[in-house]
């Protein structure tokens, strides 16, 4: 009997400890505070959806492309047209850039257009890129989470014309 009033109670402080682990970071904070705002328009693709379209036979396009598909886990976009710059600067504000590299940054108009590209990095491979972007017409917050490769995904995102990921078309990863 003592061992199981034990294991009643280490098992609530085990599971409390695995939810502490489980907290999402600041981007993931970001998306579950707006995602229910009438003011934005969300887009998340899980990973079992990203699994699933790789399996689909696409003639029309290129192995490389499938390729980078197969390696995402998750695709989140958060854009709105309401206080986009207050947005914009919430945002930049909950990004830890211990774990973040700014690769780009662009800023046009005074400090009316903006857009930024971070990356995660684990070891040598790319495994988050975030775009953060504003200008006078809205606020969007873009999240690839996988195995990522920019050129290849630099070309699918102009395949999709995805606004915004023009800018990484010139840009050469380590």
């Amino acid at each position: 009997m003592n061992t199981c009033k034990k294991w009643l109670f280490l098992l609530p402080l085990l599971l409390l400890g695995a939810g502490a682990f489980a907290q999402e970071d600041a981007i993931g904070q970001f998306f579950g505070k707006y995602v229910d705002d009438p003011r934005f328009t969300v887009i998340s693709v899980s990973p079992r959806m990203f699994r699933l379209m790789s399996k689909v036979r696409w003639d029309s396009v290129p192995g490389d492309l499938k390729q980078t598909v197969a390696n995402l886990h998750s695709f989140r976009v958060l854009s709105t047209d309401a206080t986009p710059l207050k947005f914009y600067k919430e945002a930049l504000t909950l990004i830890d850039r211990k774990q973040y590299e700014e690769l780009i940054s662009v800023r046009s108009g005074g400090s009316k257009d903006n857009v930024r590209f971070m990356v995660k990095e684990n070891g040598d491979k790319i495994s988050e890129l975030l775009m953060i972007a504003a200008d006078e017409d809205g606020f969007t917050l873009m999240s690839f989470v996988g195995d990522i490769d920019l050129n290849k995904l630099s070309r699918l995102s102009a395949d999709m014309d995805i606004k915004g990921m023009d800018n990484l078309k010139n840009y050469k990863h380590k």
